[in-house]
């Protein structure tokens, strides 16, 4: 008889649903899916030896300009909310 040797977690899906059901116990039957998307991705970045970079794809010229734009808008806006209503309407 000829047996051919499968691996349990072969395919990249069959290995996140394992470890998805190693975090989701009976005991944590209440996690959110926000959080269960951010404990996987925590425990694929432990895995793999990789820091999470938070930051990546931003730079100070970016944050300052945005700041610039909020604080243009903030100036924008009239103290007097029947002309701000006013102004929204228009």
């Amino acid at each position: 008889m000829d047996l051919l040797p499968i691996q349990a977690s072969a395919v990249p899906c069959e290995q996140v649903f394992s470890s998805g059901k190693e975090t989701m116990t009976p005991r944590r039957n209440r996690i959110s899916p926000e959080i269960m998307e951010a404990l996987q991705i925590l425990k694929f970045a432990t895995r793999k030896e990789q820091a999470l970079n938070f930051t990546a794809g931003t730079s100070m010229d970016e944050e300052l300009e945005e700041l610039e734009t909020q604080e243009m808008f903030a100036q924008q806006v009239p103290e007097d909310l029947n002309t701000f209503t006013r102004i929204l309407l228009e």
